[in-house]
């Protein structure tokens, strides 16, 4: 019996002429999730996640939570509150798309639906988010967004607000 010399495998699958090709493993990079709906407190929260994610080079995924319309009027009632509110989705997500490009930021746009303080917070965990970035609208009855996300985030959570005019001084 006569042995016979094979060659490895990476050998045999690549011509002898060229050389071997070597892929880099795939790195996931933990976005940062920030809920946009078109206030004036949701644009001091998208500028804050767009510079936080700059600063830090990582990805942007702005999220828009929408309640779902009461469906026990009907079908076509149905349908044109749910064509109503995906589009005050779109209004609040293409702007901060828009922004987020202009500063050479990846972004990506989700709309979900249920309660905003749930669901933000489990996007954000099912994402694997860095941080999660709000506004403050300093509510003054009932529990608002942002504390609601602060409470069951389980992550760093960014509350943004925006800055008290000066006043001048007579």
């Amino acid at each position: 019996m006569t042995a016979v010399a094979t060659p490895a495998r990476s050998e045999a699958l690549a011509p002898a002429d060229q050389p071997e090709k070597t892929f880099a493993p795939q790195t996931f990079t933990a976005p940062v999730v920030a809920a946009v709906d078109g206030s004036a407190a949701s644009t001091v929260a998208l500028d804050t996640a767009v510079r936080l994610a700059a600063g830090i080079n990582t990805p942007l995924v702005f999220v828009y939570v929408r309640r779902g319309p009461a469906g026990f009027f009907g079908a076509p009632v149905y349908q044109r509150r749910l064509t109503k509110e995906m589009a005050r989705a779109r209004r609040a997500l293409d702007p901060a798309l828009a922004v987020a490009d202009s500063a050479g930021v990846p972004a990506e746009g989700e709309i979900l639906e249920g309660s905003p303080r749930r669901r933000i917070s489990e996007f954000a965990r099912d994402r694997g988010a860095r941080l999660i970035v709000v506004g403050s609208r300093r509510r003054k009855l009932g529990q608002s967004v942002s504390t609601g996300v602060l409470r069951t985030a389980g992550r760093p959570v960014i509350v943004a607000r925006s800055m008290p005019r000066p006043t001048a001084a007579a």
